[in-house]
């Protein structure tokens, strides 16, 4: 590219595309943002090239797309370059309008709150990864992370598996063998992307395990939600007069756990938060009482020395 001491709009537009081409999307960003304000080159895909510029380390972000689909929309040419990659309008705005919908959904999964709606929006979304872009790479992915593998299809299996574990934990507090199943179809769809599953499998083994539990005797099914395993110091005597198998298993096999409902897990725990609050809040009496012995020790003391010096002026 020639130098030139005055750049008019043209130069910046060429300036700008050159600078994507090298990777330097700051100063990319600067000059096509100059060549819009000189009405230089085309400013509607200058405009485009912006909004993927302001995509970089955002991508969770669902301004930035609905800010690439307000210029999308605005653009008059059916395709366009963003560097070396030839990109066709049609095909990125609808990727566009599928991802900002994807985020808005998995933002609502995190919050996990109406899950089942969740869920049946998040499927049928993954239909129409399927149907509208299928095998076809996302060209997004492809702009700024050089991963041409997530295709259409690929997002239609992750998002049939995210809405079946949103399924589960809309049930796991009152049915949890049916969140048990729901992670398990969630797996087969992780697995059938590639995916190891091994997440899913954990839950549907911790969900499908039932025990007793050791203080009350209460069946609970649903480890780590409705029964805990914990430490504990369990002599022979102990194991020989407690289950390590089958629905009945109050302890684990190794005898150094012991399995606890919800319940009671939770009551021994609250009760022993309220003692310790109890001691922490007697330490910080004492140590307010022995903070106001040492204020007051002091003030006599400087009294003292306050006196011893008056008098020795005298």
């Amino acid at each position: 590219m020639a130098f030139k001491l005055f750049k008019d709009g043209n130069d910046r537009y060429e300036e700008g595309n050159e600078y994507i081409k090298r990777g330097d999307f700051g100063k990319a960003r600067s000059s096509l943002q100059k060549s819009i304000e000189k009405e230089g080159g085309a400013d509607d895909v200058a405009a485009v090239q912006i909004a993927l510029i302001d995509m970089m380390g955002n991508l969770d972000n669902p301004n930035v797309y609905a800010n690439l689909l307000k210029n999308l929309r605005a653009l008059k040419s059916g395709e366009f370059d963003f560097g070396l990659t030839h990109v066709q309008r049609d095909p990125l705005i609808t990727e566009t309008e599928l991802t900002y919908r994807k985020i808005g959904l998995m933002n609502q999964r995190a919050q996990k709150k109406d899950l089942e709606a969740v869920s049946a929006n998040l499927q049928t979304l993954a239909q129409e990864f399927q149907e509208k872009v299928g095998d076809q790479h996302l060209i997004i992915q492809e702009i700024f992370n050089n991963d041409t593998t997530v295709t259409g299809t690929s997002e239609f299996f992750n998002l049939m598996a995210v809405s079946y574990e949103a399924l589960s934990d809309s049930v796991v507090w009152e049915n949890p063998s049916q969140a048990a199943e729901y992670e398990q179809i969630a797996m087969g769809y992780r697995q059938q992307n590639g995916q190891s599953g091994s997440a899913n499998d954990a839950r549907v083994r911790a969900y499908s395990n039932t025990c007793r539990c050791w203080l009350c005797g209460r069946s609970a099914s649903g480890e780590g939600i409705h029964f805990y395993s914990a430490p504990a110091d369990i002599s022979p005597a102990l194991a020989n007069e407690s289950s390590a198998e089958g629905t009945n298993k109050n302890r684990a096999e190794d005898n150094k756990h012991i399995y606890i409902c919800r319940a009671c897990y939770s009551s021994v725990s609250n009760r022993a938060d309220e003692i310790a609050y109890g001691y922490h809040q007697k330490s910080m009496a004492e140590m307010r009482a022995m903070e106001a012995r040492l204020q007051a020790q002091i003030a006599a003391l400087e009294r003292e020395i306050s006196t011893v010096r008056m008098m020795s002026r005298n």
